[in-house]
């Protein structure tokens, strides 16, 4: 068994207005906890994992798979590998989401110097 906590798993900016905590990390699947400041934009991309994610707190537009989807507390999603999608922080507070992808995000687990 791993454990930790989130004020001491392994943290990363993912760009500007965008921080994350790796609280999670297994053989096959990545758990993140990301912060995202109001206005900020993850734009559209795309990747080869399976992500299901819920709003823990503040709002925003997730638009994955040219469906727009408002996100506040509560919400969950599930994006199929590859399907382009973007999120955009709303109002003015903090948007928490937890996330989970399967297989795990080796590109973040460099980022938080996991590796």
């Amino acid at each position: 068994m791993k454990s930790t906590t989130i004020e001491n798993a392994p943290k990363f900016k993912l760009m500007k207005g965008v921080k994350m905590t790796l609280i999670g990390n297994g053989e096959r699947m990545s758990f993140i906890r990301i912060k995202i400041k109001p206005g900020a934009v993850i734009p559209d991309h795309s990747h080869p994992h399976e992500q299901i994610g819920t709003c823990v707190e503040g709002e925003g537009v997730l638009t994955s798979g040219g469906e727009a989807l408002k996100v506040v507390p509560g919400i969950t999603w599930t994006i199929p590998p590859e399907e382009v999608h973007r999120f955009e922080a709303k109002g003015e507070n903090p948007t928490l989401i937890h996330e989970i992808w399967s297989p795990p995000r080796e590109d973040y687990k460099k980022l938080a110097k996991v590796v």
